[in-house]
């Protein structure tokens, strides 16, 4: 006799988080989109703490052992997994997993090499734009601008979209503990979403903007407290303007909005 049993099939998406509290925002969202199975059975709580614990543990032999994750760095994680409740069971499709991996560089890394840009291209940078006796101006002047104007004009990213935002509007919490923010064009329009994430001291933003019918994803970050940004509106939407964007399909665009959306 063909069996009948209702396998129910889901996606875990962490979002953004820094690398070192992984583990913990794996089993959050787990036992958050199984709250109705696990809540009043004890036996489906205990196969979601052993799913939780598998999937942690390869995820450190690669985050950890492997990536070498630091402080400061950040990760997202997507796979999908299959519940079956009546012989309470979770079954990982280790297929589907998706490990996304932000190093950050340490700031005295980023100051050594500021200060080997000063030391060797300051005085030439100088020379260059400064002023000849006179007042005559140096005659590569002109010749620099026509190339930053070129470089611009080459940046691949959502111009529209990015020109168009005056406003963010708070949706809510997910279910993760991340807040999720509208981003808005002059008339309330929707032109993408940022998912804040607070760690440590520091606010991580996942910013998704839709641009001419192509996506765009970018990662953010700032000092603080997300109920402080929330304040200052204005240093967030600073920072999503000058955001080094990645381009993402369409649909991958969609799939990501719907994914933050239900979360909620």
């Amino acid at each position: 006799m063909m069996s009948t049993e209702n396998v129910q099939e889901f996606t875990l998406s962490t979002g953004l988080v820094i690398a070192g509290a992984y583990a913990q925002k794996v089993r959050r969202t787990l036992f958050a989109q199984l709250k109705d199975l696990t809540k009043n059975d004890k036996e489906m709580a205990k196969e979601a703490a052993r799913a939780t614990a598998e999937l942690n543990r390869l995820l450190y032999y690669l985050i950890v052992d492997e990536l070498k994750s630091d402080k400061g760095d950040a990760v997202r994680i997507r796979v999908k997994y299959k519940v079956h409740p009546e012989k309470k069971t979770i079954e990982w499709d280790y297929s589907s997993l998706v490990v996304e991996f932000f190093k950050r560089v340490s700031d005295e890394e980023v100051s050594k090499l500021l200060e080997k840009v000063m030391n060797e291209k300051l005085k030439e940078v100088q020379e260059a734009f400064g002023r000849r006796p006179g007042g005559e101006e140096a005659p590569t002047i002109e010749t620099e601008e026509k190339h930053l104007e070129r470089v611009e004009t080459e940046v691949v990213g959502p111009a529209t979209a990015i020109e168009m935002i005056v406003d963010l509007y708070e949706i809510g919490e997910t279910t993760m503990g991340t807040r999720l923010l509208k981003i808005e064009g002059p008339g309330g329009e929707s032109l993408g979403v940022v998912e804040l994430n607070e760690r440590e001291g520091k606010v991580l933003g996942e910013v998704l903007l839709v641009d001419g019918g192509e996506g765009y994803r970018a990662v953010i970050s700032l000092p603080g407290s997300i109920e402080k940004l929330l304040e200052e509106k204005t240093k967030v939407i600073e920072e999503i303007k000058k955001a080094k964007y990645e381009k993402i399909g369409k649909e991958e665009a969609q799939h990501l909005l719907r994914e933050k959306m239900s979360m909620l």
